[in-house]
Protein backbone atom coordinates (compact mmCIF):
# COMPACT_ATOMS: atom_id res chain seq x y z
CA UNK A 1 0.00 0.00 0.00
CA UNK A 2 2.99 2.42 0.85
CA UNK A 3 4.50 1.45 -2.63
CA UNK A 4 1.33 2.06 -4.63
CA UNK A 5 0.32 5.46 -2.51
CA UNK A 6 4.54 6.59 -2.82
CA UNK A 7 4.40 5.90 -6.78
CA UNK A 8 0.62 7.73 -7.77
CA UNK A 9 1.66 10.80 -5.55
CA UNK A 10 5.05 11.40 -7.02
CA UNK A 11 3.59 14.12 -9.56
CA UNK A 12 1.56 15.89 -6.99
CA UNK A 13 3.63 19.42 -5.93
CA UNK A 14 3.59 22.36 -6.65
CA UNK A 15 2.00 26.05 -5.21
CA UNK A 16 -1.82 26.66 -4.00
CA UNK A 17 -2.96 29.69 -3.00
CA UNK A 18 -5.97 30.44 -0.91
CA UNK A 19 -7.94 33.00 -0.02
CA UNK A 20 -9.33 33.59 3.40
CA UNK A 21 -12.72 35.62 3.67
CA UNK A 22 -15.42 35.30 6.33
CA UNK A 23 -14.62 32.13 8.24
CA UNK A 24 -14.17 30.74 4.70
CA UNK A 25 -11.06 29.42 2.34
CA UNK A 26 -11.25 29.95 -1.51
CA UNK A 27 -9.27 28.10 -3.81
CA UNK A 28 -7.10 31.15 -6.24
CA UNK A 29 -5.25 29.50 -8.36
CA UNK A 30 -2.38 26.67 -8.18
CA UNK A 31 1.02 25.55 -10.54
CA UNK A 32 2.56 22.63 -10.60
CA UNK A 33 5.34 21.39 -12.74
CA UNK A 34 3.30 18.51 -13.99
CA UNK A 35 -0.17 20.04 -14.65
CA UNK A 36 -2.10 18.76 -17.25
CA UNK A 37 -3.25 22.49 -18.73
CA UNK A 38 -1.84 23.79 -21.45
CA UNK A 39 -3.30 27.20 -22.58
CA UNK A 40 -2.37 26.60 -26.12
CA UNK A 41 -4.60 23.16 -26.53
CA UNK A 42 -7.48 24.37 -23.91
CA UNK A 43 -9.52 26.39 -26.33
CA UNK A 44 -12.76 25.53 -27.62
CA UNK A 45 -12.52 27.49 -31.00
CA UNK A 46 -11.84 25.76 -34.09
CA UNK A 47 -8.90 23.92 -34.17
CA UNK A 48 -7.25 20.33 -34.32
CA UNK A 49 -7.52 19.74 -30.47
CA UNK A 50 -10.88 20.10 -29.65
CA UNK A 51 -14.60 18.57 -32.45
CA UNK A 52 -17.40 20.11 -31.76
CA UNK A 53 -19.58 17.47 -32.39
CA UNK A 54 -18.16 15.65 -29.17
CA UNK A 55 -19.84 17.82 -26.98
CA UNK A 56 -23.69 16.15 -27.89
CA UNK A 57 -22.24 12.46 -27.08
CA UNK A 58 -21.02 14.30 -23.78
CA UNK A 59 -24.60 15.79 -22.68
CA UNK A 60 -26.01 12.39 -23.13
CA UNK A 61 -23.59 10.93 -21.37
CA UNK A 62 -23.67 13.21 -18.40
CA UNK A 63 -27.10 13.40 -18.64
CA UNK A 64 -28.19 9.71 -18.57
CA UNK A 65 -28.33 9.23 -15.22
CA UNK A 66 -31.15 12.01 -14.93
CA UNK A 67 -33.08 10.19 -17.73
CA UNK A 68 -32.87 7.02 -16.04
CA UNK A 69 -34.18 8.42 -12.47
CA UNK A 70 -37.38 10.29 -14.65
CA UNK A 71 -38.32 6.90 -16.48
CA UNK A 72 -38.40 5.24 -12.84
CA UNK A 73 -40.24 8.20 -11.52
CA UNK A 74 -42.39 7.46 -14.23
CA UNK A 75 -42.55 3.86 -14.44
CA UNK A 76 -43.26 3.25 -10.18
CA UNK A 77 -45.71 6.16 -10.24
CA UNK A 78 -43.97 8.80 -8.48
CA UNK A 79 -44.48 11.89 -10.65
Amino acid sequence: MTAFCEKTQKTVTGTVKLKLYKGNIIGAGMTSPYSLYDPEIATFDEDDVYDQTWSEGFITLYGLPTAVYAKMKAKNGLE
